[in-house]
């Protein structure tokens, strides 16, 4: 992504709209393969008897088979409809806002509906869905919560690139890049606790260290950085969290190569499975980051455009007092003065 051009602030929206359909459009082409390799991640049978159903079982069987193909048609549609409309911001981020609601939020009233217990399944059909419901959580919506974290890291690296002036970048990783690397620890820590193996812990922890790096540079994005500095610095970035999936996906294989049941079962792995599993990740990933940026910059706007309002007013300048007492409250004490060499 080439940098905005300093000189010209006024092609920063149509720069800004360029990334957005670039990435948009990855999205819903790793959408589009995750839906043709996996399809619908709910399956159900329900053998009727002699009886005809209750009105409200019918209803509730239609709900769960709406709640299986509704959300993630419907989000694709409307990710369709974002990138179509990629001129027009406004519209598109809304658009796109609502396809990740409805793509994430929208299987959930189905997946909190206990099915088995409510259709009085058999126990193959009951284990079948629940496979299924759980494969769908652990699959499209566990993936997008947990994106969340790496997605407003990843927002504040593109906010470097079109806005390398601002501090916000670096502030943002000062509140991201920790909470993202405790999210990613406790896994490790139950994995520690359970099944300690020294190889695929260094490969996963390898792995979960990738916020570390940005959380490291969090000096250099706090500076009002030109666009040249900016690019080199989300260059520098990225590298080093490549080297570390790299270094860990490395670590893990030679883990998996030691264990020959553990060889022998990832052989018996559909490699459309874990194609169209990689593929939903990356749709939730590169949708949450659009949505998550478009957010940031309508934050940071607001946030300006109160402070234009406020400036010169008695409210103005009643909270730049409550925020000098504050910061004043909460900045570090500083260091005594060293007394004078003698």
């Amino acid at each position: 992504m080439a940098a905005p051009d300093p000189h010209r602030p006024d092609t920063v929206p149509q720069e800004y709209a360029a990334w957005r359909r670039r990435t948009l459009a990855a999205a819903l082409a790793a959408f589009a393969l995750a839906f043709a390799l996996h399809g619908t991640m709910a399956e159900m049978r329900v053998e009727f008897g002699a009886e005809p159903p209750s009105p409200w079982f019918v209803l509730g069987l239609v709900a769960v088979a709406v709640g299986a193909f509704a959300p993630g048609l419907a989000g694709g549609c409307l990710a369709l409809a974002a990138l179509v409309s990629w001129r027009r911001l406004r519209r598109s981020c809304r658009l796109a806002r609502a396809a990740w609601v409805v793509w994430v939020l929208g299987p959930l009233p189905v997946l909190l509906v206990p099915v088995s217990a409510l259709f009085n399944l058999d126990p193959a059909d009951a284990l079948r869905t629940s496979t299924h419901q759980v494969r769908y959580l652990v699959l499209v919506t566990a993936p997008a919560f947990f994106a969340l974290l790496p997605g407003a890291l990843k927002a504040a690296l593109v906010l470097l690139r079109f806005l390398p002036e601002s501090r916000a970048p670096g502030q943002i990783t000062l509140l991201a890049a920790p909470a993202c690397v405790a999210a990613y620890l406790l896994p490790m820590g139950v994995l520690a606790q359970v099944a300690f193996h020294t190889e695929l812990y260094a490969g996963l922890l390898l792995l979960s260290c990738s916020p570390v790096v940005p959380l490291l540079a969090v000096r250099r994005l706090l500076r009002r950085n030109t666009p040249e500095q900016a690019a080199r610095l989300v260059r520098a970035i990225g590298l080093g969290q490549t080297a570390l999936a790299v270094a860990g996906a490395v670590v893990l294989a030679r883990w998996v190569a030691e264990h020959p049941v553990l060889l022998e079962w990832v052989g018996h792995v559909s490699p459309a499975w874990v194609l169209g599993a990689a593929a939903k990740v990356l749709a939730s990933k590169w949708l949450t980051t659009v949505v998550v940026t478009d957010l940031l910059v309508a934050v940071l706007h607001r946030e300006r455009e109160a402070a234009r309002a406020l400036a010169g007013t008695v409210a103005g300048e009643t909270l730049a007092r409550r925020l000098d007492a504050l910061g004043e409250a909460l900045r570090p004490a500083a260091a005594p003065p060293r007394p004078p060499a003698k």
